[in-house]
């Protein structure tokens, strides 16, 4: 009989399963930044928020949390910290946000929004 998994195992095989590279196609304006990253973890993004001039600007932090995890196909950073200031303050916001956002595709699947007003 197979000995059932302990809790610790089950995060174990979880996190064996989710940290694998996913390839994100962007094209922006006719440019590819075709871009690899794996699971943005809680650990890094309190990093990210924890360099954050300000904490409570969360597209400072998803802006350093882009640089820390786009990667080449090999696992390399695309991008340094000295990005930063291109593309929180001269990439426009559609183009920057397009970046960004590719790297959460799940939630862009998540569109079943129930749109009623509620009755008041």
């Amino acid at each position: 009989m197979a000995k059932a998994q302990t809790g610790l195992e089950k995060l174990q095989a979880l996190v064996d399963l989710e940290n694998k590279l996913v390839k994100h196609e962007v094209s922006l304006k006719g440019i590819d930044f075709t871009f690899w990253s794996r699971p943005i973890t809680i650990s890094k993004y309190k990093a990210a928020k924890a360099a954050s001039k300000d904490a409570d600007d969360q597209l400072e932090t998803t802006a350093r949390l882009f640089i820390k995890s786009a990667l080449d196909e090999d696992g390399n950073l695309q991008y340094n910290i000295d990005s930063l200031p291109l593309l929180i303050s001269q990439l426009s916001m559609s183009s920057a946000a397009k970046l960004m956002s590719a790297m959460n595709p799940d939630e862009e699947e998540d569109t079943d929004l129930d749109m009623k007003s509620p009755e008041v």
